[in-house]
């Protein structure tokens, strides 16, 4: 239980990083400015605390395993091993990696350049030298491309990947994952993807002038 909380702080600045990023509390800058650092540090500590407790925790469920299928992955960072607490999270997992390095290009493309895009064009939008496309729009895009991206791995990755044997080799590091469990990381692609998915069609549609139901958002 207590690996459990532990890991659950440790990944709170990846929303906290989010909610800098779209509701810059402390101005744009500092806001855009502070958010990376929390993004470009968190792998000092939240790696470590990870790869500690890898043969200890399910990666599917973050539950404490004693015994368990083990799994190999050649992670962007070097070759790890984690385990899993039977054979249907084993399986789910190789389901949901295996998909994930079959869309390598995608998914990079789609979080790292969407990623890119906003912190290029957020502060010149928000000053106005973008004409008018202004900070909101950067933020519904940013909103869309991610959305867009996860969506997918989200719903499909476990229904469709392909159970794949031997070594995986995911595109990013798991050890984000690894904090609460890839299941709860899963579902916050999905719920989370949705909404964003909603609010950037909404905004988009507004700025294009059709005219939405009150409701929306």
């Amino acid at each position: 239980m207590i690996d459990r909380l532990r890991g659950i702080l440790l990944f709170l600045p990846v929303p906290l990083v989010l909610w800098l990023f779209l509701a810059h509390p402390l101005g744009v800058p500092r806001s855009l400015a502070l958010g990376v650092v929390l993004m470009a540090t968190h792998r000092l500590y939240a790696r470590p605390f990870a790869l500690s407790r890898a043969t200890r925790r399910c990666l599917w469920c973050g539950r404490p395993v004693g015994e368990g299928p083990i799994l190999v992955l050649e992670e962007p960072g070097g070759t790890t091993t984690w385990r899993c607490c039977g054979a249907t999270h084993e399986t789910a997992l190789r389901r949901l990696l295996g998909r994930a390095a079959r869309w390598r290009l995608f998914l990079r493309a789609g979080i790292l350049g969407t990623l890119a895009a906003f912190l290029v064009l957020a502060i010149p939008a928000e000053r106005g030298l973008l004409g008018p496309f202004t900070f909101d729009d950067a933020a519904a895009l940013f909103r869309l491309g991610i959305a867009l991206t996860v969506l997918p791995l989200g719903w499909l990755g476990v229904l469709l990947g392909p159970r794949e044997a031997g070594r995986l080799r995911p595109p990013f590091p798991v050890h984000v994952q690894a904090l609460v469990g890839t299941w709860a990381v899963l579902w916050l692609f999905r719920l989370v993807g949705l909404w964003w998915l909603l609010l950037g069609t909404t905004h988009v549609l507004r700025r294009a002038g059709v005219d939405l139901p009150a409701f929306l958002p």
